[in-house]
């Protein structure tokens, strides 16, 4: 079997191999917390903590009708709260709530600390690089005519340990 520096795959490909395994350590390092999924939301929020819905939905490509089921979720985690734009009443801004932002401190620590790893034997120059063509080839590829996916927000599938309840 070739190693995977070897293997000539298309960059999509790749960048989702890439995604699986960064989201697959992230999960393991967040796992005790009251938290399967969503990650990128709460980090998200961290910067732009009262955004608007669609601000979320345009800056982490997610879908409108998906963003509903994501915030949904995280209110009923008790993470964010969604509140009526007094000016616009079909506007909604997302506030973390005292949980949510201490969840998402760890969150945040778990993003830097896996980047930082992940970058370790990476010099700077390169990683600057890196982030600029990853950047770029985005913007190529938001001018390309595409369909809209739909990416299902289910469990990440984190394994629960199933304890066997049969009687002696």
């Amino acid at each position: 079997m070739q190693d995977m520096k070897e293997m000539k795959l298309p960059v999509g490909t790749k960048a989702l191999i890439l995604s699986k395994f960064y989201y697959g350590v992230l999960s393991k390092s967040l796992e005790n917390l009251d938290l399967e999924r969503y990650y990128s939301v709460l980090y998200f929020l961290n910067e732009n903590n009262g955004c608007n819905q669609q601000c979320i939905c345009n800056n982490l490509a997610i879908d409108k009708t998906a963003m509903v089921k994501v915030i949904d979720h995280l209110i009923k985690s008790d993470l964010v709260d969604r509140v009526i734009n007094p000016d616009d009443r079909r506007e909604h801004f997302i506030k973390l709530t005292k949980k949510g932002i201490k969840q998402t401190e760890e969150v945040v620590r778990s993003f830097m600390a896996i980047d930082a790893e992940i970058f370790s034997n990476v010099t700077k120059e390169d990683q600057e690089t890196f982030n600029k063509v990853l950047d770029r080839l985005s913007l190529n590829l938001k001018a390309l005519p595409s369909n809209d996916l739909f990416f299902n927000y289910k469990k990440t599938g984190r394994k629960k340990k199933i304890t066997s309840t049969k009687a002696h």
